[in-house]
């Protein structure tokens, strides 16, 4: 691994697979320094290995040595640096190995819990909602072959939901084994630009190149693009809202301004009256001694809501001529 990219999760399946095998190594290793001071106790010792001093803090050594000693590919090279600080003072302080013990196994299990639940920058919807089930399976302290069985379950559902570019993208992924690797692959899923992308995200593609450029570790990037994506997110619904506030300003300004235009033609047909008397459709007049000539019947069923349109008469004589027809065919029963 390269100095300057200190181990991060999300681990690929090659890393877990590498610590899985050193972790299955180092620990024959112990038991078999572990098997041959017991051996070399019994031999030489009267006192029994439990109560033996030199033995007993021989020991402890070889638990200090494999507990503490960071190399590359372990697990323990992925925790932060107090745990192995926290482990060498409470072997100084000769805390008792069960406690010790118990200390090792909470960091393992943080370490499994951080495997499984760190969200990377390519995983797939249906899998970020699994690991967030992992998650809470771990808080509600689930027996571990439990939360091993449901991922392998979820695996198996993803695989039948992935597209073969999909299935593509993760085979390459995993099998990314050093920190390296797997920082350039993070750093190409992140940054290359896409067809479907705007002014804005590819201003935030630049951004976060410039973050993988400076090695900056990956949980910090990480948290840097969720909240400029959630910036962005706010920002456009920001503008959503404001583009539909306008839109439906418009759409009552539209509104308005077709019923005032109806209007207006309302009027401007209400303005030209034509004569109702049979055969004759002459222009009324609007003003004058003629302009008020009409129906009286029409009149009162009009104010009454009875009838819609008014009957009007362009002179007196058109009026005294057709009166009689007009309220024959429209007011027969008055």
């Amino acid at each position: 691994m390269t100095a300057d990219l200190p181990p991060t999760y999300p681990l690929t399946r090659s890393q877990i697979e590498e610590i899985t095998a050193f972790h299955e190594a180092d620990t024959s290793e112990l038991e078999g320094r572990l098997l041959f001071l017991s051996d070399a106790c019994q031999k030489n010792c009267t006192a029994g290995f439990a109560k033996c001093n030199t033995h007993q803090k021989e020991m402890r050594k070889a638990y200090q040595n494999a507990y503490t000693t960071v190399l590359p590919g372990r697990w323990i090279s992925y925790r932060p640096a107090d745990y192995v600080n926290d482990l060498n003072r409470m072997f100084d302080a000769q805390v008792s190995m069960k406690k010790i013990n118990d200390r090792v196994h909470r960091e393992k299990l943080q370490h499994l819990k951080d495997s499984q639940c760190t969200v990377a920058i390519n995983d797939h919807p249906t899998v970020k909602k699994a690991k967030a089930t992992v998650l809470e399976l771990y808080d509600e302290g689930k027996d571990q072959a439990e939360i091993d069985s449901y991922i392998r379950e979820q695996e198996e559902k993803l695989r039948a939901q992935l597209t073969p570019e999909q299935q593509e993208v993760q085979i390459e992924f995993d099998k990314s084994k050093s920190e390296a690797a797997k920082y350039s692959y993070m750093r190409a899923c992140a940054c290359t630009p896409k067809p479907t992308d705007t002014p804005k995200d590819v201003d935030l593609r630049l951004k976060w190149a410039r973050l993988f450029d400076t090695k900056l570790p990956y949980h910090e990037i990480v948290a840097v693009m969720e909240k400029d994506i959630a910036d962005a997110k706010a920002n456009m619904q920001l503008l959503e809202n404001r583009l539909a506030d306008l839109q439906n300003a418009q759409a009552a300004n539209n509104k308005a301004k077709a019923a005032k235009e109806e209007e207006k033609a309302k009027q401007a047909r209400e303005a030209v009256r034509h004569c109702r008397s049979e055969g004759c459709d002459n222009i009324c007049e609007l003003s004058g001694s003629n302009a008020d000539l009409g129906c009286e019947k029409c009149y009162e069923m009009k104010e009454t809501g009875e009838l819609q349109s008014y009957s009007w008469f362009c002179s007196p004589e058109c009026a005294q001529a057709h009166a009689g027809s007009h309220n024959a065919k429209f007011h027969p029963s008055a």
